[in-house]
């Protein structure tokens, strides 16, 4: 078997658990009204709140459409009191706020020249229920070309 034909897993990559130390948390900014009906504008300072509480320990990737998202979405989090050093924002377009299904999972091979690759899952917004998809879908893919990481395209749909 050729070093192409192996699995993550044949080469040494594992999936880390949840509560293991990470460089960060990645999240996409809310701004999908169908996913709020009458509440989006609650869900800012909400949303701010955990971005706060995330920020204090570790750095919070922020998936934004454009600037006049960026600078809302700033506003919002430091009106929060939000540890400003710990927040990046990317300009990644997205159809919804969920980056916990629509991002990238990261593994990892401290042993491997590549020490960190990206999974990238294929993404239909569960089942096709929820169109528009196909920025949602390529985040993965734009994150591992911003941070010049490999990306992996299993080829199945796996969300959450």
């Amino acid at each position: 078997m050729t070093e192409q034909n192996k699995t993550p897993k044949q080469l040494g990559y594992r999936f880390p658990a949840e509560w293991e130390e990470h460089e960060a948390t990645w999240l996409s900014w809310p701004h999908k009204e169908e996913s709020w009906p009458d509440k989006l504008q609650e869900i800012y300072p909400n949303y701010s709140e955990f971005i706060k509480i995330i920020s204090q320990d570790e750095f919070v990737r922020i998936n934004v459409k454009d600037e006049e998202m960026r600078k809302f979405a700033m506003d919002c989090i430091m009106q929060a009191g939000a540890k400003l050093e710990n927040i990046e924002i990317y300009f990644h377009e997205t159809n919804d706020a969920w980056c916990r299904d629509h991002g990238p999972a990261f593994l990892i091979n401290k042993d491997a020249e590549e020490q960190k690759i990206i999974l990238d899952w294929g993404f239909n917004a569960w089942g096709g229920k929820y169109p528009p998809f196909e920025l949602d879908d390529v985040i993965p893919t734009k994150i591992g070309e911003e941070f010049d990481l490999p990306v992996i395209y299993p080829g199945i749909i796996m969300e959450g």
